[in-house]
C-alpha cells in the first residue's frame, strides 16, 4: 500500500525567504506561501530603497497580503538570511 506524504504541523514548516518580494513575481510567491502547509514565509527582501520598510507599504496595488506577513520588514537582498530556502 502506498502512503500519501504526511503534511508537517504548522510549527514544523520550512522557513522561506523571498528575494524581490515587492515585484510582480515576488508578490505572487508571497501570496502563495502565506498558508502553505509545508513552507512558512519568514523573510522578505527587496531593493535598497525598500530595505527596512514594511512589506505592505511596498507591494503592488491589489496584492492580497495576510495580516501575518504584511508587517514583515524588507531586508537587503545581500542577506544574511536565516531561512532554509530562498526563492527569487
Amino acid at each position: 500500500m502506498i502512503r500519501p506524504p504526511s503534511i508537517p504541523s504548522l510549527d514544523a514548516r520550512i522557513q522561506v525567504a523571498v528575494l524581490g518580494a515587492t515585484g510582480t513575481v515576488g508578490s505572487r510567491l508571497v501570496e502563495r506561501l502565506v498558508k502553505h502547509p509545508w513552507f512558512q514565509l519568514a523573510e522578505v527582501a527587496g531593493s535598497e530603497r525598500s530595505e527596512g520598510q514594511a512589506l505592505h507599504t511596498r507591494v503592488a496595488p491589489g496584492t492580497r497580503l495576510a495580516p501575518e506577513v504584511a508587517g514583515l520588514r524588507l531586508r537587503s537582498v545581500d542577506g544574511p538570511f536565516r531561512s532554509h530556502l530562498i526563492l527569487s
